[in-house]
């Protein structure tokens, strides 16, 4: 019986001293070594990413009403030419003949308006003078306008696609409408965006535009906001930007692929170091550690926009929490940690 005793004493012995060991072990446990800040708002550029093609400011397809021949192209592909130049010329036989007739009719109304004025001639024969003139004089400068062609703005000669002689035939083509010549004004250019009716009320016209190309890597070209389109496109539910984009030494051109930011203004975030943030393993997720009573809590994190060393935190962290900066991939949740710098 004393043996059975003295066993069952020596258990409850053991026993005893293992939980106190494990207790004083738990006591013992070595806080992690951490850096922290306190986190705080910053100002936020707000600005919205979208791709467009740039297209000319100003663009005209010339071309005659009718068919006829044309007599003569003033201007080649490239050709530079100022509002009210003279692009080319179509056969002007008709135009010649009612010049004659136009002239004709000029000068019978001339002659006989004094003669109105003076009594001489009744209120018939000055209408029907008068009537006979405006219709000739009509008729003329339809003709001196479908004759000659001349530049409606000033710009660069894209596109020609006849020659002298050849028969101008007023029938749509492969590309479109027919056309002797294109016109484009490519300084400054026109970008058109399309952006998401959730950003209505963020764009404005007079905004900063922002674009890059592939073409000159790292180089930013820069424009503004020259018309917002009110209406909004009930399939795509988008409405349409125009972007002025000034290009005096042109080297931007129609039909460039260009990726755009507009510039919205400035916002209140937090942002906060990019190597504070963990990626959660095989997840999209991502968290963070801030301090709680001397220990690290993990805290599930939801981020916005990426700066060059920092990132927004838009769920997760709020103003004036300790945000461990380093050493957190050492941290579970609730480890105990040493701040080891002045946090400010």
């Amino acid at each position: 019986m004393r043996k059975v005793l003295s066993i069952c004493l020596i258990a409850i012995l053991i026993i005893l001293v293992t939980g106190c060991s494990k207790k004083n072990n738990e006591d013992k446990e070595i806080p992690i070594p951490v850096e922290a800040i306190k986190v705080k708002t910053a100002n936020i550029q707000r600005e919205i990413e979208l791709v467009g093609t740039l297209t000319a400011w100003k663009e005209a397809n010339l071309a005659a009403q009718t068919t006829g021949r044309i007599d003569h192209i003033y201007v080649e592909e490239g050709s530079r030419v100022k509002e009210g130049d003279l692009l080319f010329e179509m056969d002007d036989t008709q135009l010649a003949q009612t010049r004659i007739q136009y002239q004709v009719a000029k000068d019978n109304f001339e002659r006989i308006k004094p003669l109105y004025e003076s009594g001489s001639i009744s209120q018939s024969q000055y209408d029907q003078a008068k009537a006979n003139f405006e219709s000739i004089e009509k008729t003329y400068n339809m003709l001196l306008k479908n004759t000659q062609f001349r530049a409606p703005f000033s710009g660069i000669i894209t596109a020609k696609r006849y020659n002298d002689g050849e028969i101008f035939l007023l029938t749509p083509t492969a590309t479109g409408a027919p056309s002797v010549v294109t016109l484009m004004q490519i300084n400054p250019l026109k970008l058109i965006l399309n952006v998401s009716e959730a950003n209505l009320r963020e764009v404005k016209v007079g905004q900063n535009v922002e674009i890059q190309t592939d073409l000159y890597p790292g180089e930013i070209f820069k424009g503004k906001i020259n018309n917002v389109n009110p209406a909004i496109n009930p399939v795509s539910r988008t409405f349409q930007v125009e972007v002025k984009i000034p290009n005096s030494d042109e080297r931007l051109k129609p039909g460039m692929f260009v990726r755009a930011k507009i510039f919205t203004g400035m916002t209140k975030g937090i942002l906060i170091p990019r190597s504070a943030v963990l990626k959660q393993l095989g997840t999209s997720s991502f968290y963070a550690f801030v301090v709680n009573n001397n220990t690290a809590k993990r805290v599930d994190v939801q981020l916005g926009k990426e700066l060059d060393a920092e990132i927004e935190v838009t769920k997760g962290i709020n103003e004036g929490e300790i945000l461990i900066t380093k050493g957190q991939s050492l941290l579970k949740d609730g480890s105990k940690i040493e701040i080891k710098n002045k946090i400010e």
